[in-house]
């Protein structure tokens, strides 16, 4: 419901080193996308996240930057949450890596891998417990997210093989609580990037 804010703790590991960040969202409540009623999300930084509450159970469609002076509806839809809580429900849905880069001074991109991999979901259970900093959350929905794919990566990697492993968990009238996702590839110039989310607050 409206007024509803969610503050995370972030930790991004690349191979730039360590970073730690806040993120924080407010509930804007409802709007609409292209005629279709939805949820709105707001981050600091004027970015809107749209969500569709649909039979097929919860999207985030993409967002959009408000704060922008040229505002374009970045599309992005994957299925968050499944309308049928089972457990071992699977889906597939697509990715792109967003944790494998380098680079050098001065801030000039070395490289990067930009891998599209096919992911298969997963409920994995319905009565985790989580513990992050807002507190420890019984009964959540662990989800998992896994898939591979080959990638030439050019000249400092060429063809290596690209995991993405990622792990949700969402408390019932809170939402998300944790996100682990890490992915790695065979090449030692850019084996792995790994992020961590966790809640730190959460003010209705």
């Amino acid at each position: 419901s409206n007024g509803y804010k969610w503050r995370y703790d972030v930790l991004l590991e690349t191979r730039d080193g360590i970073q730690k960040q806040k993120y924080i969202l407010n509930n804007t409540g409802e709007g609409e996308l292209n005629g279709t009623p939805v949820s709105l999300r707001e981050s600091l930084d004027g970015t809107v996240l749209y969500y569709l509450d649909s039979n097929e159970g919860i999207y985030y469609l993409g967002s959009r930057n408000n704060k922008k002076i040229k505002s374009e509806f970045n599309n992005d839809k994957k299925l968050v949450i499944p309308q049928v809580y089972m457990v071992n429900k699977k889906w597939k849905q697509s990715t792109v890596t967003k944790l494998l880069k380098k680079t050098g001074p001065p801030q000039k991109t070395v490289f990067e891998i930009f891998a599209k991999v096919e992911l298969e979901g997963k409920i994995e259970t319905l009565d985790a417990v989580v513990i992050v900093p807002a507190g420890r959350f019984e009964n959540c929905m662990k989800i998992t997210m896994r898939g591979s794919s080959f990638k030439d990566a050019g000249n400092y990697v060429g063809l290596t093989l690209v995991n993405v492993e990622q792990t949700s968990w969402y408390a019932k009238g809170v939402g998300l609580v944790r996100m682990e996702r890490i992915e790695t590839t065979e090449s030692n110039a850019l084996d792995k990037g790994t992020l961590l989310i966790e809640l730190a607050d959460f003010e209705t």
